[in-house]
């Protein structure tokens, strides 16, 4: 045979003769990670392939913390366990399976064997323990004579950890030295129907023969492997609690003819098992564990493991399927899609064995052995492969070298494997140089935009389709001379490989563009933002004096005198001077404010996010003073202007940026005829808002005078739990021959005229006594929150009104809560900070509102005495968007990292509920649960949440 012929064989046949020989290493050999792969694989099969319907009978007894609770600490006497029992065989009950030991004696232990040998129905367990002797082993842990004598079986409770350390099987017996005990399910369930479970138990006693006896000591024998299934939430038995069966006889009934397993569920208390399902969840109660097991036993829906020469025939019967169909396939391509296909049959036929004979064989020797004969036969096809590569490497780097851009080659892991010779005038590096640098490094030197690159790269290997970046990068070369690239990012291949990016030199087309573009909004003479950027700029701050309750002003700018300084001098004269009056208005102005020539000799100011009025008399104040001072043009010394400035207020005056324009003209023009060199503030003839604002005043005076005012209160929900977790008090004002108006109709107004500071204090006295009063009904108890304005907020004597308030009510200062605005808490920190220590020094909380709208200093943040944070509503009902959502994750780890409590405001949908639930958000409060309600409403509250609401947070437990 020649050496082609040769290595041809061999390249057919050693991939599977290999792998054949790992198969058989596999299943011959106990190696721990095949044995953890194998029990991976009965935990995701088995739930797909399990043949028969799971049945519930079993419930659980739980000894629970509520238990402890109720009954004292453990271990209780013998004659509360005797009193359920009684309970249970008396409800009828088919069979009670006990898991507690009862090995040590007890003074109740007569009045216990008495309610035992009475029900006739009651298995007590058996478990192995260390023999006490020199000898050591292990030895039965058996209930006292007494006990023991009176129960109708024993049932031992020893289980079996596998090699990944978790509990998926039992024995159907064990013992000391000989299996004689049945296991605790198989007991209980033949004594809880023998007749009617006979084919189970026979299936049982079939699948003992596959299993020999198993010494697990010098003297713990056991026999006959329960394989149990996956523990999926669906078959989990039903619970109730040991205190709830005892106090309430009702409860028994409903378990007449089921079978009942009792035993400690509590944390600490409860010898928990480590179940695959650990893995999502708490591990499992033991009694949970023998009452999973009772009812797979009654389904019949046990497995027995088969040996490791069932696994080597799978494994060897596979690799003779894929050589031949290796051989039968001409195209590799083809071969190898076979060869996977293949790779799915051990899994495939593990699980239709669990499903046809509730046979478990593993299927890792064989899957194993199936992976590594195809990786050796792509590892001699790619060897063959090489070559050709090669060629076609050479022809793409020719390509390459002839593309206009610069292109960067780059692996899966961002490594640069080519350059082309326009790159590497970018980047002053060789391909020598530059293979095998991260792209990362490569660009950093060149640009501050590093990570908007690596982003898309890293984007394109990951999505696999071609990105454009919108905007160019900014790049400065190795020669010292700025770039503008775009970037564009091309995958290469499948999945695995690597892309291709293209950096596009549009320097000069940007440039052309930002000039044509700034000679569009700018006056030329000045440099000044022209009309239509002005208008641009003004329509934008008044949408943001809109969202956030700011104010804006305008200041129309005409200079006095300017004509004769134009008609004495000249034109060019003139525009020196303009050029100066430019350059002397934007130094009188913020860095953020905008300066604009509106045309001739006037000018605009836009100054925006101003508190108040005194604000925009400063700026008015400091332009007429420049403008005054002597200007110099084309030598010629001591030419004086001055100027009138008509100034309009937005959006008190106008929302609309033309209206504001016009009024701010009219304005200038009345000084110009008062005189001239002066500020005017537009005021229009007739102002409708201000008498209906007055009368709006006025009637809140008689409002507050005639107790027009009442208190809703809307409740807020604990999310984990689902209880009434507080109160937030919401005023309403019942308006003589108007009806109720709602608090933003006539806050402004109460604000604005100080009548806040009145309601506010009927609000927090009206609050405290609601709330006393239900105290002294025996109702349950739970924080009140009042809200305190910016005007209250203002004036220390709000210290004096909340201690009066808690003296004549008598409500405890722990419930009280006090809510402020985040803006109204940094209007002045410092102040903010010595008020809320003196509140909170009353003992009473402090919540802030509205968290996220205020932009807080988190350092400010930190000094005040904050217990809870309010996340805005605006951003509650808006998760779905990506920035609100990371807004609400990034306030929730805050004030849990500050140690405060999260209330999410506005949760008016199930999703908003999830989200925040799924991100550890404390409380929730808005209209999924309930609207603003009266006191007589609220009270049923107070005896608990109604169920719509234990049914939304229930839902959350169900994904």
């Amino acid at each position: 045979m020649s050496r082609s012929r040769l290595a041809e064989a061999s390249g057919r046949h050693l991939p599977w003769a290999a792998a054949a020989a790992l198969a058989c290493a596999l299943s011959l050999l106990s190696w721990l990670p095949v044995q953890r792969f194998d029990l991976l694989a009965y935990d995701t099969l088995e739930p797909l392939f399990h043949g028969k319907t799971r049945t519930q009978d079993s419930v659980v007894i739980a000894i629970d913390d509520d238990a402890l609770d109720a009954l004292g600490r453990w271990p209780w006497s013998r004659a509360v366990h005797a009193r359920l029992i009684d309970r249970l065989s008396a409800a009828g009950v088919s069979a009670i399976g006990m898991s507690i030991l009862f090995a040590e004696p007890s003074a109740d232990d007569q009045r216990l064997a008495a309610a035992i040998a009475a029900s006739g129905r009651v298995v007590l367990p058996v478990a192995p323990r260390e023999a006490g002797d020199a000898g050591g082993g292990v030895t039965d842990l058996l209930p006292t004579p007494e006990l023991g004598a009176a129960a109708a079986a024993l049932g031992h409770v020893d289980v079996e950890l596998d090699a990944d350390a978790l509990v998926r099987r039992t024995y159907s017996r064990a013992g000391s030295g000989t299996p004689r005990w049945e296991a605790l399910a198989l007991a209980t369930l033949r004594l809880s129907s023998p007749a009617g479970h006979a084919a189970a138990l026979e299936q049982q006693a079939q699948g003992s023969a596959w299993i020999r006896r198993i010494a697990s000591s010098p003297l713990w024998v056991r026999e006959g492997e329960l394989l149990l299934p996956y523990p999926v939430g669906e078959t989990k038995p039903a619970r109730v609690s040991y205190h709830s069966l005892l106090e309430h006889p009702e409860l028994a009934e409903q378990l007449r003819g089921r079978t009942v397993f009792v035993g400690p569920t509590a944390k600490g208390l409860d010898a928990s098992l480590p179940t695959p399902d650990s893995r999502h969840s708490q591990p499992m109660a033991a009694v949970e564990f023998h009452a999973r097991a009772y009812d797979a036993l009654r389904s019949g829906l046990v497995y027995r493991g088969a040996g490791s020469s069932a696994a080597l025939g799978l494994g060897l019967a596979l690799l003779a399927l894929a050589a031949v169909v290796h051989a039968r396939i001409q195209s590799p391509s083809i071969a190898a899609a076979a060869v996977a296909g293949l790779a799915l049959l051990p899994l495939a036929a593990s699980g239709m064995a669990l499903n046809a004979w509730q046979l478990w064989i593993p299927p890792t020797p064989a899957l194993s052995s199936l992976l590594f004969g195809s990786l050796l036969w792509f590892g001699l096809y790619l060897q063959r492969t090489r070559g050709r590569l090669r060629h076609a490497q050479q022809d793409a780097d020719a390509t390459l070298r002839s593309i206009a851009d610069a292109v960067f080659t780059i692996d899966e892991s961002t490594r640069v494997t080519l350059t082309n010779p326009v790159a590497e005038r970018l980047t002053g590096l060789s391909r020598d140089e530059a293979q095998g640098s991260l792209i990362g490094n490569l660009v950093r030197e060149h640009t501050e935009q590093t990570s908007q690159i690596v982003g898309t790269v890293l984007a394109c290997l990951k999505n696999r389709h071609t990105i454009r970046l919108p905007e160019p990068i900014e790049w400065l070369g190795p020669d010292g001379n700025s770039y503008a690239l775009k970037l564009t990012a091309t995958p290469v291949g499948g999945a695995g490989g690597g892309a291709v990016l293209a950096f596009n030199d549009v320097t000069d087309a940007i440039a052309a563009t930002i000039r044509l573009r700034h000679e569009a909004t700018h006056d030329l003479l000045t440099g000044l933002p022209n009309r239509a950027l002005l208008l641009d700029r003004l329509r934008l701050a008044l949408a943001n004096a809109r969202r956030h309750n700011s104010m804006l002003a305008l200041l129309f700018v005409d200079l006095d005198r300017f004509k004769r300084i134009n008609d004495s001098l000249g034109h060019d004269a003139g525009d020196t001077v303009l050029r100066d009056v430019a350059a002397r208005l934007q130094a009188s102005v913020r860095a953020g404010d905008t300066i604009a020539r509106w045309g001739g000799d006037e000018f605009i100011i836009l100054l925006d996010k101003l508190e108040d009025r005194n604000a925009v008399i400063a700026v008015a104040l400091k332009v007429l003073e420049i403008l005054d001072r002597e200007f110099e043009a084309d030598g010629n010394t001591g030419l004086l202007l001055s100027c009138s400035i008509g100034i309009s207020v937005g959006p008190d005056d106008s929302p609309n940026a033309e209206t504001l324009l016009s009024m701010a003209d009219k304005a200038m023009y009345r000084g110009k005829i008062e005189g001239g060199s002066r500020y005017t503030f537009y005021s229009p003839e007739m102002n409708t808002w201000s008498r209906d604002r007055l009368d709006m005043e006025t009637a809140l005076r008689h409002g507050l005078a005639n107790q027009e005012f009442e208190l809703f209160y809307q409740p807020q929900i604990e999310i984990a739990s689902g209880r009434l977790a507080g109160l937030e008090s919401l005023i309403r004002w019942q308006r003589q021959g108007k009806g109720r108006v709602m608090p933003d109709e006539f806050i402004p107004a109460a604000e604005e005229s100080g009548i806040i500071r009145g309601i506010g204090e009927w609000a927090i006295h009206a609050a405290m006594r609601q709330t006393a009063h239900w105290n002294r009904e025996g109702l349950l108890t739970v924080p009140l929150a009042v809200n305190v304005s910016a005007r209250q907020f203002s004036d220390m004597t709000i210290v004096d009104t909340i201690r009066e308030g808690l003296a004549d009510s008598g409500l405890a200062p722990s419930m009280l809560k006090v809510e402020l605005t985040e803006s109204t808490a940094m209007r002045n920190p410092g102040y903010a900070a010595e008020l809320l220590h003196s509140i909170h020094n009353l003992g009473v909380s402090i919540a802030v509102d509205d968290f996220g709208t205020g932009y807080s200093s988190l350092s400010l943040l930190k000094r005040f005495p904050v217990s809870e944070l309010k996340i805005d509503r605006s951003f509650v009902g808006d998760v779905n968007d990506h920035d609100a959502a990371a807004i609400v994750r990034g306030t929730i780890a805050l004030a849990h990292g500050l140690g405060m409590t999260v209330v999410a405001e506005g949760v008016e949908t199930q999703a908003q509920l999830r989200f925040l639930a799924d991100h550890g958000c404390d409380v929730a409060q808005g209209y999924l649960f309930a609207q603003p309600l009266p006191p007589d409403e609220i009270r049923n509250w107070l005896s608990g949440p109604p169920p719509h609401v234990l049914h939304a947070i229930g839902l959350l437990s169900s994904k």
